[in-house]
C-alpha cells in the first residue's frame, strides 16, 4: 500500500485514488461527454493519440521505479512464474470461450469480458495486494513485467482466435495489434528502465517522488475509463438497467471464476513436482486472477466497431454477403472490463486481510514465547527449532545479522514497511500459524 506522511485526508485520497477518480471519471462521462469523446476519437493514420500516451505514461513510470534487485531475487522461483505466465496468458486466457458465447444483451457485454480473459495480469493493484496479504512482492512483481511483456505477443493472438470463432467475417489484424501494443508498451518500458539505470538523477527522482508518479500512473487509468465512458455514454443510457446489472454480475463472476482456477492449480502444483511456499502461492493466486485494463482499453480501441450480429440480423442476405461483421460500440465492449478491474482490487482486497490477520495472529504467538523458545533451545541445541528460519537470504542484513532486507516496491507502493514487515514483502520466509504456537506453549510447559 502507498504510505504518506502527512493529514488523514491526504492518506485517503492518495490510497483510494484510483476508485475515487473512477467515480468523478463516470459522473463527468456521463454529463459532459463531448470533451472525453473528443479526445477518445483523436487518430492519426489509425494511431488513438490520447489512448496511446496514456499507456506510454503508464509503463515509463513502470520501467523507471522498477527495481531490478527486486527482479532478480524473484528469479528464485522461476518454475511458480513459469506456471503464473501459462495460467495467466493461456488457462484463464481461453476462458474467453465461454464469455463470448454467453448470451449477454447487447452482445457487446460479453465481447468485453472475452477480451479482459486474455490480458496479463493487472500492473500496480495485485502487487499491492500481495504486499498487504505478507506474499512474495517480488515474484509478484516478476510476473507483472513477464505478463505484460509476454502478452503483447499473445494476447492479440488469443483474442482474433476467440473472436473468430463467435464473430462471422470479422477483421482483426494481429499484427498491427503486436505493433501497437509494443509501441505502447516495450518502448516507453525500455526507456523508462533505461533512464534509471544510466542517468543516476532519474534514479533519485524516482525514488524522492515515488508517490506522485504512482498517482500520476493511476491517472493514466483513470483518463483511459474517461474516455471509453464519453465515447459510449449514448450507447450506454440506451441500454436496460438489468442487462447492465446482468454484465456487472458477469464481470464480478468472471473474477471469482479466475480466482477459483488459480486456487485450484496452486493446490494441485505438488502432485506436479512444483512445491510452492505459502508466500509463493499468495502472490500466484492474486495475480493469476486480475487482468490489466490499460492493456485491454488499448486492445479494444483497436478492434473493429461496426454492426454486430445482432444488427445485421435485421438485414437481408443480400445486404449481409460479404459485409464484415464488428464488434459494435467499442466503448460498450470496455464496460465489463472497467467493472472487472474495480471489482477484483476490493474482492481480493478482503482476500489478502484475511492472510495479513492468519500471519500476524502467528507473529504474535512467536513474539509472546520469545524468550521460552530461546530457553527451550539453549536446554537442547540439537533439537528442531519450533521457529523456521528465513529461507533465500531473506531476514538477515548484508553483514550477516538478523536485520531485516529492505525491499523497495515499484510505483511507491511501500515508502515505510512496519518494522518487521520487510522480509515479508519479499515473501521468502515460512508462516507460523495458530497451531505452531500452541505447540511451542506445550513444550514450554513440560519444560518447565
Amino acid at each position: 500500500m502507498v504510505e504518506v506522511a502527512g493529514n488523514p485526508i491526504k492518506k485517503f485520497i492518495v490510497k483510494q485514488f484510483l476508485p475515487l477518480g473512477f467515480c468523478f471519471a463516470v459522473v463527468l462521462a456521463l454529463l459532459f461527454p463531448a470533451p472525453g469523446d473528443a479526445l477518445y476519437s483523436l487518430k492519426v493514420n489509425g494511431w488513438k493519440i490520447i489512448t496511446t500516451i496514456n499507456m506510454a505514461l503508464i509503463f515509463f513510470i513502470f520501467g523507471i521505479t522498477l527495481e531490478t534487485s527486486e527482479l532478480k531475487a524473484a528469479m528464485k522461483g522461476y518454475k511458480v512464474l513459469l506456471l503464473a505466465i501459462v495460467t495467466i496468458l493461456f488457462v484463464t486466457g481461453l476462458t474467453g470461450f465461454i464469455f463470448i458465447n454467453m448470451d449477454f444483451k447487447p452482445m457487446e457485454f460479453g465481447y468485453g469480458l472475452a477480451i479482459f480473459a486474455c490480458v496479463p495480469t493487472s500492473l500496480s493493484s495485485g502487487v499491492s495486494l500481495v504486499i498487504q496479504g505478507y506474499g512474495n512482492a517480488a515474484l509478484a512483481l516478476l510476473m507483472t513485467v513477464a505478463t505484460n511483456i509476454i502478452g503483447i505477443f499473445i494476447s492479440p493472438l488469443v483474442v482474433t482466435m476467440i473472436l473468430a470463432s463467435a464473430i462471422k467475417n470479422i477483421k482483426v489484424n494481429a499484427a498491427d495489434l503486436v505493433i501497437k501494443l509494443g509501441v505502447s508498451i516495450i518502448i516507453p518500458l525500455i526507456v523508462g528502465k533505461g533512464v534509471r539505470e544510466l542517468w543516476t538523477p532519474a534514479l533519485k527522482f524516482a525514488k524522492k517522488y515515488k508517490v506522485p508518479l504512482y498517482l500520476i500512473n493511476q491517472f493514466q487509468i483513470v483518463m483511459i475509463v474517461w474516455q471509453t465512458l464519453s465515447h459510449s455514454r449514448h450507447e450506454l443510457l440506451k441500454q436496460k438497467f438489468y442487462d447492465i446489472l446482468f454484465a456487472i454480475m458477469g464481470a464480478i463472476g468472471q473474477h471469482f471464476f479466475f480466482l477459483v482456477i488459480a486456487m485450484v492449480i496452486a493446490w494441485i502444483a505438488p502432485f506436479l513436482k512444483l512445491r510452492m511456499q505459502d508466500s509463493e502461492r499468495k502472490a500466484f493466486i492474486i495475480m493469476c486472477s486480475q487482468k490489466s485494463l490499460p492493456t485491454a482499453a488499448v486492445i479494444i480501441s483497436y478492434l473493429p466497431g461496426g454492426p454486430t450480429k445482432d444488427e445485421m440480423s435485421h438485414e437481408t442476405p443480400a445486404e449481409q454477403e460479404g459485409q464484415s461483421q464488428g464488434l459494435g460500440d467499442l466503448g460498450l465492449v470496455a464496460i465489463p472490463c472497467i467493472v472487472f478491474y474495480v471489482m477484483q482490487v476490493f474482492i481480493d482486497a478482503f482476500l489478502a486481510n484475511g492472510w495479513a490477520s492468519k500471519y500476524e495472529k502467528g507473529q504474535a504467538l512467536q513474539d509472546k514465547y520469545a524468550d521460552q523458545l530461546a530457553e527451550l533451545a539453549k536446554l537442547d541445541p540439537d533439537a528442531p527449532s519450533l521457529v523456521e528460519p528465513a529461507a533465500n537470504g531473506i531476514g538477515s542484513g548484508a553483514d550477516g545479522t538478523d536485520a531485516p532486507a529492505t525491499s523497495e516496491v515499484h510505483l511507491g507502493m511501500v515508502d515505510n514497511p512496519e518494522p518487521g514487515d520487510n522480509a515479508a514483502l519479499l515473501g521468502s520466509n515460512p508462516q507460523p500459524s495458530d497451531g505452531a504456537g500452541a505447540a511451542a506453549a506445550l513444550q514450554i510447559s513440560a519444560a518447565k
